[in-house]
């Protein structure tokens, strides 16, 4: 992130929101403003849960939106970057280390780390917001890599709510230990220190471990923090969780500080448990580690005894941070509770009084510094994960103004120019003159209504692109109905386990569904998805009346049903007439088509050509070699011009232009005839060997389940999906098909 002069970090945690405005002073930096706040009621009371999930989530964002809504009145935000954490009812992103081999560029880096992505993060990685840090040392070419991410949906929501109460687009949005390491990392020089340093932050709802060495680091978050710690109070002597929390929060100078230890003592053993499994993970991990010393932050840790048994159990030293190095504190006028208190005619903090109020906040601060260095461009571990709509609007207002600028000396020149065009020609008695304004003035127009209708065109895709996150609900119904239909397409004798019993009968009646695809459009202002079915069925003589009074006919007489958030219209089908080869493979006959409103369509099964399908491709009655790998029906040969689809490079096939791409690699196909070359990276240049793919690897055809040359027909069903106006929360569930 680019330098600023000053920058606000913005902790907004279950217990409390902190924030602090910092700016660079020296070598350090001095802290202009803080604030903080506790929640009216802490967002993990399970008073909030009383009605469900929801119910909790809508609660506690209410209570969230008071104590935004009371930072964004107090403080001023505006005019410097903001950073924020993460923190959403008790979702805080993930992050994951892995170690990359030696590399020779960052390009390469980007490459690897994208693979590694894929598979160290639970979710798909269009479902997260995701970033990473390459951790490199002169001394090492190994390269560790740190990749941070936030699923989606959450951080939207997140993200709306700040901007909404705060008043203002966060510059930057990243986890709570990444802060937290940046913090240390710049106030305790860590790159200067030959040994590592652990900082356990223990929250409200989970603790956070980071092993700092040098400008390196490890993280790891576990579901333990003060909200245990009240609870077993709670659970033990039936109080009130605010009742427990007191107790808790109080137990240092409480008389019975010592019966409230012992019922904190279970968790306190669980908590231990998961710090020694991770640093003996590390220690594993990195063979020339070497723990000494422990950091320990967070209010938790202000409970007697909790320090020492911590200390004795790791056997390790574990300081409490009692206050930062860097941070000048002085000639600051506080905001937190206890500066509010009092009559309105009470004289301001003085500079030593806001210095002692800083103080009592030192054990939850840091990683609120630590989004405030990231602000000031001074984070070693720059980690953003704001979604790159955001970012790419507030580049944009950002320009906009110098845009209008701009636009506005354009104009005011050209209205000189164009006015001093006319007064000469008026000068001059050219009559042109009021035409040529005319012109002018008429194309003015004109532009005008182009940016208005290109303005409203925009809108309206952006109201649909909308609308499609409203309609995801309705898939689980189009998947269920399709399967449905065509399972009305089968004899009831047809579902059996047994596969030979099943292909024995050629009388049987059965349909199977090969593949399912959908298109969204809007028609007409009205929502719709084209769904298209590819089958293969055993119809005998009468496939249009098969398809017909079968799948066509489930699908007319379930069109519009009650729960069902669409209905069902547009009913058509299309097929191409089949005949089973010996091995399975199918070769076209003859093709036809028909619609439930008698509408006339274009045929598109073939004749003695190809069936085109998602996935994959047939070729029949021809020498050319098909490959349906993942498509509809189909066996593999070594044909001209056939290919099969995988992830990856390109491994050549056996026939003239033949592909078979595979995962990794490169390597060109060796060629039956012609000029081709052996182009694989060993023997460049030398002539080819012919190579049998099926004997070196083969690929196993699908089970087959239709009769040596019978006749089936290859056919497919569309249907329009017309969205209603309320979508249902899930799927009804299945009834029975008929014949089952």
């Amino acid at each position: 992130m680019a330098s600023a002069k000053t920058a606000w970090g913005i902790e907004i945690g279950q217990y409390e929101v902190k924030a602090i405005q910092l700016e660079v002073a020296g070598d350090g930096v001095r802290v202009r403003d803080f604030w903080v706040q506790k929640h009216d009621i802490v967002l993990t009371n399970p008073e909030l849960r009383a009605d469900g999930a929801d119910g909790a989530i809508s609660k506690a964002r209410v209570v969230l939106e008071m104590t935004l809504s009371q930072l964004a009145t107090q403080k001023k935000l505006e005019g410097s970057p903001v950073v924020v954490s993460f923190s959403w009812m008790q979702n805080r992103g993930f992050a994951r280390f892995s170690k990359l081999p030696p590399v020779e560029s960052q390009k390469q880096v980007e490459s690897l780390v994208r693979y590694e992505a894929e598979q160290q993060i639970p979710f798909p990685l269009d479902e997260v917001e995701w970033d990473f840090h390459a951790f490199t040392s002169e001394d090492s070419p190994d390269v560790d890599v740190g990749i941070f991410a936030i699923q989606r949906e959450p951080l939207e929501d997140f993200l709306a709510l700040v901007s909404d109460k705060l008043g203002i687009a966060p510059a930057a949005v990243t986890l709570a230990p990444v802060a937290l390491y940046n913090a240390m990392a710049f106030d305790r020089d860590l790159a200067d220190r030959n040994e590592s340093l652990v900082l356990v932050d223990i929250g409200t709802s989970a603790t956070d471990l980071i092993v700092a060495d040098g400008r390196r680091c490890w993280m790891r978050t576990f579901p333990l923090g003060g909200h245990d710690f009240t609870e077993a109070i709670t659970n033990e002597q039936k109080f009130s969780y605010k009742t427990a929390d007191d107790l808790k929060q109080k137990s240092a100078t409480s008389e019975h500080a010592k019966a409230i230890m012992g019922l904190m003592r279970p968790v306190l053993i669980d908590l231990v448990g998961d710090v020694q499994k991770s640093l003996t993970f590390y220690a594993q991990q990195n063979k020339d580690a070497r723990l000494k010393n422990v950091l320990g932050l967070g209010s938790t840790l202000k409970i007697p005894g909790l320090r020492k048994f911590l200390g004795l159990q790791l056997n390790l030293e574990v300081e409490r941070l009692d206050g930062f190095r860097k941070l000048t504190i002085d000639g600051i006028t506080p905001s937190t509770p206890k500066a509010k208190k009092g009559a309105e005619s009470a004289e301001p903090a003085t500079p030593s009084l806001a210095a002692a109020d800083f103080a009592e906040y030192t054990l939850n601060f840091a990683v609120a510094y630590g989004l405030a260095l990231q602000g000031l461009g001074l984070a070693t571990v720059d980690v953003n994960l704001l979604p790159l709509n955001r970012m790419r609007n507030q580049i944009w207002q950002k320009k906009q103004r110098w845009f209008a600028a701009a636009a506005a000396v354009a104009v005011a020149a050209g209205g000189l120019m164009f006015v001093r065009g006319i007064l000469d020609n008026a000068a001059l008695g050219d009559v042109s003159a009021k035409a040529a304004a005319e012109q002018q003035v008429s194309r003015a127009k004109r532009y005008q209504s182009d940016i208005a209708s290109v303005s409203s065109d925009v809108g309206a895709r952006s109201k649909n692109m909308l609308a499609l996150l409203e309609d995801r609900e309705v898939w689980p119904f189009i998947v269920n109905d399709a399967v449905r239909a065509v399972a009305a397409g089968n004899d009831a004798s047809s579902l059996a386990d047994n596969v030979d019993l099943t292909k024995a009968d050629e009388k049987r009646r059965q349909t199977l569904l090969r593949d399912l695809s959908g298109t969204y459009k809007f028609n007409a202002g009205k929502r719709v998805i084209e769904v298209t079915l590819n089958v293969e069925a055993n119809a005998g003589d009468s496939p249009a009346e098969h398809f017909a009074g079968t799948v066509g006919k489930w699908l007319q007489d379930n069109s519009k049903r009650d729960g069902v958030p669409y209905t069902i219209d547009n009913v058509k089908w299309s097929y191409t007439k089949m005949k089973v080869g010996a091995d399975g493979t199918l070769a076209a006959e003859a093709s036809s088509s028909s619609s439930t409103n008698n509408a006339q369509e274009a045929p598109t099964g073939i004749e003695g050509g190809n069936f085109s399908a998602p996935g994959g491709s047939f070729t029949a009655g021809g020498t050319d070699g098909g490959n349906n790998f993942g498509g509809l029906s189909g066996k593999r040969t070594a044909g001209q011009g056939g290919t099969l689809n995988r992830p990856g490079g390109r491994l050549g096939g056996t026939g003239v232009g033949g592909g078979f791409n595979a995962p990794g690699g490169a390597d060109e196909g060796a060629a039956e005839s012609g000029d081709a070359k052996f182009n694989r990276r060993t023997g460049e240049g030398q002539e080819a060997a012919p190579a049998d793919l099926d004997k070196l690897a083969p690929i196993p055809n699908r089970p087959g389940v239709f009769v040596k040359d019978s006749t089936i027909y290859v056919g497919k069903i569309t249907f329009e999906v017309k969205l209603a106006g309320d979508i249902a929360a899930a799927a009804p569930a299945e009834t029975p098909v008929e014949g089952q």
